[in-house]
């Protein structure tokens, strides 16, 4: 059976903080002062030896407790929580290798520890000095609620700005003056701002372009009738712009098509041209009545 001492301990302490903010560190220091009582054979209780613990710690902890264990063993042999005047008493088995496990507390949140540490090992016998030096890093604890930082969640609202001109056409028959200038309008008035794709199409059945470079090429020249391009790919489809008519058109093909063509496979927006041939989906020459749109988005 070990034999055991009883020390009286009074505690310089000098704690290494680790801060969330800051990154600082301060060291406390903990020295046990004990004084020996002769030791009795015959009496094995009574050989103990008193500690007092005295840490020097933050003003805002409410209650500071520490643990005495076998180091290796990870038994405890004995713990306490200090008084008012930080001071409390444990005892110790003697010629053990031993280590002080230290929590500390706020009067906040008293059920989860808000510091921690363990010594290194140390052992205590019949022979060692009056004073003894035992210095306990702690560290906060991350899942203290005082550590824990409420993520703010922003939710981004995007508006997505929608510009369009449709109009209804009729099998057979020419556009009129009106619906000639209502597509001038509209197209003179989104060249004031850039876009992120265009659909063109009908009321059912429409096709996207979201190449920025075809769309903003498409919005500069569109009433430029001696500019074209022919062919450039898109979403699956290959596009173009060139004059039909008394002004420019705009197609999507399956493959490369040149402006002003009659064909049965495409997407055409063509109601400059004067004629009943103004465009359609599927059927660009003599189609069927629809409704044309083409529809800027950003």
């Amino acid at each position: 059976m070990n034999s055991f001492a009883r020390m009286v301990v009074c505690l310089i302490i000098c704690v290494i903080l680790l801060g969330c903010e800051s990154n600082k560190e301060e060291d406390v220091q903990v020295t046990l002062s004990y004084n020996h009582t002769p030791r009795q054979s015959e009496y094995p209780e009574a050989n103990f030896r008193e500690y007092y613990k005295r840490p020097l710690l933050k003003p805002v902890l409410q209650r500071h407790q520490i643990n005495v264990k076998d180091f290796l063993e990870k038994n405890i042999y004995d713990k306490t929580e200090l008084d008012e005047n930080l001071k409390g008493t444990v005892e110790v088995p003697v010629d053990i290798k031993l280590e002080v496990e230290y929590e500390n507390y706020t009067l906040e949140q008293p059920q989860i520890y808000y510091e921690s540490g363990t010594s290194d090992p140390f052992i205590v016998t019949h022979n060692s000095s009056p004073t003894t030096t035992v210095t306990v890093p702690v560290s906060i604890n991350p899942n203290h609620p005082s550590q824990v930082v409420e993520e703010e969640i922003v939710e981004e609202t995007i508006t997505t700005h929608t510009f369009s001109w449709s109009d209804n056409f009729t099998y057979n028959v020419s556009p009129t003056q009106t619906q000639k200038q209502t597509y001038i309008d509209f197209w003179d008035n989104a060249s004031h701002y850039s876009w992120d794709n265009i659909s063109i199409g009908n009321s059912d059945n429409i096709t996207v372009c979201d190449n920025k470079t075809i769309l903003s090429d498409i919005a500069a020249n569109i009433d430029n009738t001696t500019y074209k391009f022919q062919g450039r790919y898109c979403n699956g489809l290959y596009w173009t712009i060139g004059r039909c008519g008394w002004g420019n058109e705009i197609s999507a093909f399956p493959a490369s098509v040149k402006d002003c063509q009659c064909r049965t496979d495409g997407y055409v927006v063509r109601p400059l041209i004067s004629n009943k041939n103004w465009g359609g989906v599927g059927k660009s020459c003599e189609a069927p009545s629809q409704t044309l749109q083409v529809i800027l988005k950003r």
